[in-house]
């Protein structure tokens, strides 16, 4: 690309002061793309005109700069002093879409850049491919949102394979567990470690008195839906999982690994335990009956026809005063009078429901249908 003489000259270092001074000024009548490769050379670098090209840059209009940017440039220079030192986000737009951006220039721009303008930088898989180091400035950014950060993590394992010694070597010592007969198949299949989502995050509130349930059993020993105690290896192996990891483990794990977590706070953890293809009726039956399952989880029971068919499945639905009410109003009459004695004198539950256990005995008792 030919560049206009004056800026040619005072690139080279040729041109007097005072003239350098007033191009990097404005005050001599050159073209706006090669005032700002003069400008960039002066800016980007410790001369004795920074100071004054950096002043004046900050004075030219953006709708002149953005006319400009659009257009492929030899050599980028002035992309980054765009990058740098202009902070209005569809300036910045357009200068990080510009074909002549280079990966060198992205990396000494990512701290200056404001957090809105992030993600452009990331969709750009060539740019970060040639130097990996602009996803480390995109992790470090103050104002990067934690979606951006997350899928930085993803990059790194999925694209870069970027996997840390101790992943790999927990990986293969699974690995060879599942092949021993250790452990089940599904952990065989499950995803690389990386950050839980804000979906994942939410789901791991509960309320205040689950939560206090949950820390009296805490130092009970760990028993699957047979009584029997869970061994420890198993315990520890899953207690070091990610969220994500969980999720995966609960939708294909098998019996020992259902009784764990479905005792996890996590609501999306629970869930998948629950639709998990390979569970058996015994264990949505002990399932219905928990204080510290997540109210979801018990309104997923109460549709599955073939589950509410099942009389132990309906009575533990019932009777549970974490089921939601409207739930439990639906199925109590299915209980026998025996159960629906129970029922009418269990201040756990709702009053509502109670009622009119009491109300469905009496009518019984008085031989009204």
């Amino acid at each position: 690309m030919s560049m206009h003489p004056i800026v040619l000259k005072f690139i080279q270092g040729g041109l007097p002061e005072p003239m350098a001074m007033a191009l990097v000024g404005g005050s001599l009548p050159v073209p706006t793309m090669d005032l700002l490769q003069a400008m960039a050379y002066a800016g980007l670098k410790d001369t004795p005109y920074t100071r004054r090209a950096l002043d004046f840059f900050a004075t030219m209009p953006e709708s002149l700069l953005t006319g400009v940017m659009a257009e492929a440039m030899d050599p980028p220079a002035p992309l980054q002093l765009i990058l740098c030192h202009r902070k209005e986000l569809a300036l910045l737009e357009v200068a990080l879409l510009n074909p002549s951006l280079t990966a060198e220039i992205v990396e000494a721009s990512v701290p200056s850049l404001p957090g809105a303008v992030l993600e452009i930088v990331l969709n750009n898989q060539v740019l970060w491919l040639k130097r990996p180091r602009i996803l480390d400035l995109l992790e470090e950014h103050p104002e990067g949102e934690y979606v951006i950060k997350r899928r930085i993590n993803e990059f790194r394992f999925e694209v870069l394979k970027q996997i840390p010694e101790q992943v790999k070597k927990d990986r293969l010592e699974i690995i060879d567990e599942v092949e021993a007969g250790h452990l089940d198949r599904a952990w065989s299949e499950l995803p690389l470690p990386k950050e839980k989502s804000r979906e994942e995050a939410e789901a791991e509130i509960e309320p205040e008195e689950v939560a206090a349930e949950r820390r009296a059993h805490a130092g009970k020993p760990l028993v699957d839906l047979e009584g029997k105690e869970i061994n420890l290896t198993l315990t520890q192996r899953v207690m070091k999982l990610t969220t994500n990891q969980k999720i995966m483990l609960a939708i294909k794990g098998g019996k020992e690994e259902r009784s764990m977590l479905i005792r996890e706070s996590n609501r999306l953890i629970q869930v998948n335990v629950i639709r998990n293809s390979r569970i058996t009726e015994g264990e949505v039956a002990y399932i219905a009956q928990m204080r510290t399952v997540n109210e979801e989880v018990l309104r997923i029971i109460s549709m599955g026809r073939e589950w509410m068919k099942k009389y132990p499945i309906t009575k533990a639905l019932v009777m549970n005063p974490r089921t939601p009410l409207p739930v439990a109003m639906t199925h109590f009459k299915r209980l026998y009078e025996s159960d629906m004695k129970l029922l009418m004198k269990d201040r756990n539950v709702a009053e509502l429901l109670r009622r009119e256990a009491k109300r469905l005995v009496d009518m019984k008792s008085q031989g009204k249908s």
